[in-house]
């Protein structure tokens, strides 16, 4: 009986202690832990062995350089071209022990290599790359406006245009411009009886050209 009466006792003090209370007493329960993950900090960029950060790949440009196509057409050109009624056939250049000679140009470079035919006839191909067909085109209205052979040169038609052909007491020449390639047959020295050997000359020339630097 004496345990019944603490007990009552004890409950009697719990409820008199919750009714006393302050109004604003915080009793809100504790909130019970969620599945929710919580948020993490941005990862950042994996360091590479010296310590930094790796860079984003850049975009690499690769520019043709015009000395990479002129060198090109030197290296293909053929060991004969077939002429019409003679056949050319690479040699060195005259008074020299040279096979190309090179020459800079304004905006430019330029490429000599010789031909011979077996009665003693001589020709020379010219090929000069520069940095734009503008460049291109000054070059051979330069070489047109020099060349005695060209004072009263004509177009041929047949042959992509601009072209100048012309001769006289000092041989022949044929010039021409395909875009930014300037190229010109020049033949001192001609004995045949097959007539103007530039227009055989300049087909064949146009044949090995045409797969290097293709008409636009």
């Amino acid at each position: 009986m004496h345990r019944f009466i603490t007990l009552f006792t004890l409950v009697l003090l719990l409820i008199a202690t919750a009714a006393c209370a302050p109004d604003n007493l915080d009793i809100t329960p504790t909130p019970t832990a969620t599945n929710t993950p919580l948020p993490t900090s941005t990862r950042l960029p994996s360091p590479t062995p010296g310590g930094e950060p790796t860079p984003e790949p850049t975009e690499v440009v690769v520019e043709l350089l015009n000395g990479g196509l002129l060198e090109t057409i030197i290296a293909a050109a053929p060991a004969r071209f077939a002429g019409g009624a003679i056949t050319w056939n690479r040699n060195e250049i005259e008074n020299t022990d040279e096979d190309v000679q090179y020459r800079d140009e304004t905006e430019g470079r330029t490429a000599r290599i010789a031909y011979s035919g077996a009665g003693g006839d001589y020709s020379e191909l010219t090929f000069g790359v520069f940095d734009s067909p503008e460049a291109a085109q000054i070059y051979y209205e330069l070489i047109r406006g020099r060349l005695r052979t060209l004072e009263n040169s004509e177009t041929r038609d047949i042959f992509p245009l601009p072209n100048a052909f012309g001769g006289g007491t000092y041989g022949s020449d044929a010039i021409f411009v395909r875009e930014n390639l300037f190229m010109r047959i020049s033949v001192p020295r001609f004995s045949s009886t097959a007539g103007n050997p530039l227009v055989p000359y300049a087909r064949a020339l146009f044949t090995f050209i045409d797969p290097i630097v293709p008409p636009a």
